[in-house]
């Protein structure tokens, strides 16, 4: 007599978990560095930068990282410390950063603006609960 349900239940779970699936719209983890920027590129803002990316989910596998790297002519360039993921991109005349992501695994956004010889944002994954801010000042 429990069998029918049991298999009634396992039906309707199967169903529930592909109702999920089919009503979610995919965001890609990664989106690939285009040949230009959407905007025009400014090296008002070159040099050597560095700072942190901070959580703010409470998630522990979105642990705090310093940020290092570059802006040459600028293209942007920069490092997240703890896994070694490369942001690479571009900086408009206003500040504005427009960056992309290499990680395989994780779906990285990050947004910025710089404004004299810093830069503050905002970050998130798309594939996991992380989110939070970061800022990097100009070392040189």
């Amino acid at each position: 007599m429990k069998k029918p349900f049991v298999i009634l239940a396992i039906v309707a779970a199967v169903l529930l978990i592909v109702r999920q699936f089919a009503n979610t719209e995919r965001v890609p983890i990664t989106v690939a560095l285009p040949d230009s920027p959407s905007f025009t590129t400014s090296n008002q803002f070159d040099g050597n930068w560095e700072g942190k990316r901070v959580d703010v989910s409470g998630d522990r596998i979105c642990l705090q990282t310093r940020i290092i790297g570059n802006i040459d002519n600028g293209q942007v360039t920069l490092k997240l410390m703890y896994n070694n993921t490369m942001l690479k991109g571009w900086i408009s005349e206003q500040g504005k950063l427009e960056l992309y992501s290499d990680s395989p695994r994780w779906g990285y956004r990050f947004n910025g603006i710089a404004m004299n010889n810093k830069i503050d944002g905002e970050w998130k994954v798309t594939n996991a609960r992380c989110h939070g801010t970061w800022h990097i000042e100009k070392a040189s």
